[in-house]
């Protein structure tokens, strides 16, 4: 009678350590899968920018509209308020936000802008008074006036739009679009209107 009972302990004993190590093979394979989906799952970091009001967010390569309108605001600010004293502060601080596709060109027009500004004694001041996104181009536009002072004389005024494009790659801004011209944003609604103007006032001109 021991002898079964020793048995059908051992036996039970048996099956329930199969149970035990079936568990935590489940548990095994659990932890894994979580562990994949922690190291793949993207970050999403939450901020508020001091050029805005509202949230922003940013991920590995992924952004907020408020996050890219941020980063327009504050470069325009950064290359709008432009003295002789102050040129190159600007150039240090814009050059690691280049991409290497527009690094060269902004560079050398940034030392062109510098060297009239240090020789005419120019002060630039910039007045940001909108800013716009652009889904369709993810261009995002700064709207504002412009004033220009030289060492004698009254400041100019014009009103002058600062264009951006603003991707992300590891969770860092990359510019990899610059324009700024006189006058309101060209958007692509814009663009295409001052195209069939032209296109019409060609046509004026053949007739």
């Amino acid at each position: 009678m021991r002898l079964d009972r020793l048995t059908k302990t051992w036996n039970g004993a048996l099956k329930e350590n199969r149970g035990h190590r079936l568990v935590n093979l489940v548990l095994a394979v659990a932890i894994v899968l979580a562990l994949v989906k922690a190291f793949t799952v993207d970050t999403i970091v939450t901020i508020q920018p001091y050029t805005l009001n509202e949230e922003a967010w940013v991920s590995q390569n992924k952004s907020s509209q408020s996050y890219k309108e941020s980063w327009a605001m504050m470069l325009s600010a950064l290359t709008g308020n432009v003295t002789p004293g102050s040129v190159e502060f600007v150039k240090e601080r814009i050059e690691p936000l280049l991409s290497p596709q527009i690094y060269r060109d902004v560079m050398e027009a940034l030392e062109i802008q510098s060297l009239n500004i240090q020789r005419d004694r120019v002060n630039m001041r910039f007045e940001a008074r909108a800013v716009e996104y652009e889904p369709e181009s993810d261009v995002v536009y700064v709207y504002g006036n412009s004033y220009v002072q030289g060492a004698t004389g009254d400041p100019v005024r014009e009103e002058r739009t600062y264009e951006y494009i603003i991707d992300i790659r590891n969770y860092s801004p990359v510019v990899t679009h610059i324009e700024t011209y006189s006058g309101r944003p060209r958007t692509e609604r814009v663009r295409q209107q001052m195209e069939r103007s032209l296109e019409r006032e060609e046509e004026r001109n053949r007739d």
